[in-house]
């Protein structure tokens, strides 16, 4: 048997991170039928056992709450990477490796080198860093570029889940192909039996029968102000016409972003067309992706897209941003725009809302679910792989 383990520390992964993490970990399970996939025992190593049980997760996953390992002083990680560079193996880290008895770490920055009993799988999402270099400060700059030649030269392999991320690796760094795996995650959704009906949403967020659904974060790079702007060109061509916005209000990169967007929303006499609802359960977020009118993700920048993955699955309108990444997913009904055309974007915003009444057709529904199913298994293979199994 196996032993694989990932990490979730909650005050450190980000919410998109732990989603994918437990996403694929649910994907293994599900398709045990796979005599490979069988070999695998996995194990959460989480600073909270308590929030983790917050998650829908296999209950054959081992989950160790440890503290003490993900409260090391930096003291000790810099010994650690020195460690790494002469001897090509940790100290501290190989420590809880034996204990454990670990023979994969995955979807981690943490690295145990050639020499260590275990193989480590290192996952990076994108490289925003690179497009976007003002949105990051110079150490954390620096810091991932050094990591990047640690990963090089002392992880097993570099997971990344776009070519387009691959691409921008290439520049920056020499690592042979060997090395990088590209695997495109897909998540599974929830069947439209287990999602919130119509009316139990109408009643909750006092929605309109029509709506569009922007699920971005308010992240800087998010761009939620050109769908603002373009509310503002279309509202007195159709005063009908709804933004339902959730995810997190605050940016540490910007910490007055949110409040200067709902100013401009205020000021523009917008509050009836664009509301924000917060943070909302998981399967509110999918059922309101499943009964809005199209799903809208405005983005500078992404890694791959959970978003557009789950969107896909419902075969629904996709309204993307044509950056690099959204055009490498293209969903099947998607329509792109430049982040940056305020009238590109109101085009589609009309012509999608003026169409005529969208069904939910069972058979493009029938075919969405079957091609997901398809790829949830490619996705857990291709991953199989990976351990060299």
């Amino acid at each position: 048997m196996i032993r694989l383990a990932f990490f979730i520390h909650f005050n450190r992964t980000w919410l998109g991170g732990i989603n994918v993490i437990l996403n694929l970990i649910n994907t293994i399970y599900q398709n045990r039928k796979n005599k490979t996939l069988s070999k695998i025992q996995i194990i959460i190593i989480t600073n909270s056992r308590h929030k983790l049980k917050k998650y829908s997760i296999n209950k054959k996953i081992e989950v160790i709450e440890d503290n003490n390992f993900f409260n090391k002083n930096i003291f000790l990680r810099i010994i650690d990477k020195i460690s790494l560079v002469f001897f090509n193996k940790t100290i501290f880290f190989e420590k809880l490796l034996l204990k454990y008895r670990i023979d994969f770490t995955s979807h981690s920055n943490l690295v145990s080198g050639n020499n260590s009993r275990s193989k480590s799988i290192v996952w990076i999402p994108d490289f925003q860093y690179l497009h976007f270099p003002e949105l990051f400060t110079f150490k954390n700059r620096l810091l991932k570029s050094l990591n990047l030649k640690i990963y090089a030269k002392h992880a097993y392999k570099i997971l990344l889940s776009s070519f387009d991320a691959k691409k921008d690796l290439k520049k920056v760094c020499n690592i042979p192909d060997n090395k990088i795996v590209v695997n495109r995650f897909s998540f599974e959704v929830p069947s439209k039996k287990k999602l919130r009906g119509f009316l139990y949403l109408k009643k909750k967020y006092k929605l309109p029968k029509k709506f569009f659904y922007l699920p971005n974060q308010y992240w800087v790079h998010k761009n939620h102000k050109i769908v603002i702007e373009t509310l503002k060109k279309i509202k007195d061509r159709n005063k009908n016409i709804f933004i339902c916005s959730t995810g997190s209000k605050y940016d540490h990169r910007n910490p007055y972003l949110f409040e200067n967007l709902m100013k401009t929303i205020r000021e523009n006499k917008l509050v009836n067309n664009y509301k924000y609802f917060g943070v909302v359960p998981y399967l509110d977020v999918m059922s309101l992706m499943y009964h809005s009118l199209a799903v809208i993700n405005p983005s500078y920048f992404e890694g791959w897209s959970s978003t557009v993955e789950q969107a896909n699955s419902y075969g629904k309108i996709i309204i993307l941003s044509n950056i690099k990444v959204h055009l490498e997913q293209n969903p099947s009904k998607g329509f792109f725009f430049n982040p940056n055309d305020s009238n590109s974007l109101a085009k589609i915003f009309l012509n999608v809302y003026r169409g005529k009444k969208i069904k939910k057709n069972k058979m493009i529904l029938g075919r969405s679910q079957k091609k997901l199913k398809e790829k949830i298994k490619e996705y857990s293979d291709n991953y199989c792989n990976i351990l060299n199994l």
